[in-house]
């Protein structure tokens, strides 16, 4: 028990397949008197074990043995394959039983004679390998030794387990912060080198509107592309708006300028803007908003920019028949609000929706994934909250508060 303990305070130090190895053969397999032993962990893609780490191995052994394949006539690839014990009690019933590498292990002994214990290392999953020791004497494993070794399997096993969850967390949290910083690269460059020809494109239209003479023939027809051209530069410069807006959020560098301002006019605002796409695709619009609410120290086009962005969602997300409603609560904070009659968010999205690039698995529109991320950086700049509430089938209610002007 004692020498159990010990090897289980290594093992939990491990941080690697070698530092796991070592806890094994140092303090646990030459403890029970064996000559050396090691640990092979299964490659199974390539179908072969690999040796990790030895206790002294004879010479030449370490070559030989570094790598196996799983379908080799030994003990070892035996045990792997099968999930049991394999206990080899001398050198006649190593070649009775596993004649395919007899003459192999001969020129790697020592002794006139030897033992093997070779036991599977695996926990309530796929067998990982196998720890495997060598006695220089026939039936040297004793009944208490093998279940000394089985335990010692089963705990290098939940080791090797850790650290490859570990390892595995830890890579694709580098694959993914890599691949964060590049788009967030990508969006910063392209931001900036699209302001200019997108400004000039817009100045464009508007002398092409400005130039067209009354009476000709072909202005109805240049209108008309005008103007569609005019909605689309407008649509790219809020989407640039957004992706600078962002870069500054993550640089800490958001502007916001703050002026009394009532949430009445925010609403207003709002309202303006959106409510006829709203009613453009036959979903009814709501405002609710007591008469009675103070005046808020806050940036009024960026608390718009907020509130427009979730009632955009929500309309987005809305059947033709349903409603949406924007409003604000009075109180310690003025809470405002978005409220929509579409599918609802599962209860386990809730808490990523604010996280940049994060798009649900069930959104049927594109989008970058930045604008409830936008919203975030621009609530927390306010030193406000923002949270969402839903049920499924039902809809969702969108919050964010603002402090009273003091």
């Amino acid at each position: 028990m004692e020498l159990l303990l010990e090897v289980t305070g290594s093992l939990a130090a491990a941080t690697s397949e070698a530092g796991v190895a070592h806890a094994i053969t140092s303090n646990g397999i030459t403890a029970l008197g064996a000559a050396y032993g090691g640990i092979w962990v299964l490659d199974r893609a390539k179908g072969l074990l690999r040796l990790v780490g030895a206790s002294a191995l004879p010479r030449g052994s370490a070559d030989r043995w570094n790598t196996m394949s799983i379908e080799v006539d030994a003990p070892l690839p035996e045990a792997v394959r099968n999930g049991k014990a394999i206990f080899v009690d001398s050198l006649a019933d190593y070649r009775a039983r596993f004649p395919g590498s007899f003459s192999r292990i001969q020129e790697t002994i020592a002794s006139q004679d030897a033992s093997y214990a070779i036991i599977p290392i695996a926990d309530q999953g796929p067998t990982l390998g196998a720890l495997a020791i060598t006695y220089d004497r026939a039936n040297a494993v004793g009944a208490s030794d093998r279940t000394f070794l089985q335990i010692l399997a089963r705990q290098c096993a939940l080791a090797l387990r850790r650290i490859e969850l570990h390892d595995a967390e830890r890579t694709a949290r580098f694959e993914a912060e890599e691949a964060m910083r590049a788009r967030e690269e990508i969006l910063s460059v392209v931001s900036h080198d699209l302001r200019n020809p997108l400004g000039t494109i817009m100045m464009g239209i508007s002398t092409l509107q400005e130039l067209v003479e009354p009476g000709d023939p072909k202005a109805d027809r240049i209108r008309t592309i005008a103007a569609r051209i005019q909605r689309q530069s407008d649509r790219m410069a809020r989407q640039i708006g957004d992706l600078v807006d962002f870069a500054n959020i993550q640089a800490g560098t958001l502007s916001i300028e703050r002026r009394p301002t009532t949430p009445h006019a925010i609403i207003a605002a709002t309202a303006e803007l959106l409510e006829p796409l709203a009613k453009e695709r036959g979903i009814g619009f709501g405002v609710e908003l007591p008469q009675d609410l103070p005046t808020i120290d806050v940036d009024s086009d960026r608390a718009v920019q907020v509130l427009s962005n979730l009632l955009a969602n929500a309309i987005k997300v809305t059947a033709k028949g349903g409603n949406v409603a924007i409003g604000a609560i009075g109180g310690a904070e003025i809470v405002f609000f978005v409220r929509d009659s579409g599918p609802g968010i599962d209860a386990a999205e809730l808490p990523r929706l604010f996280e940049r690039y994060w798009r649900s698995k069930k959104a049927t529109y594109k989008g970058a994934g930045l604008g409830l991320s936008i919203a975030r950086g621009i609530v927390d700049a306010h030193h406000g909250r923002i949270w969402a509430e839903s049920q499924v089938g039902v809809g969702a209610t969108f919050f964010f508060t603002l402090t009273p002007k003091t």
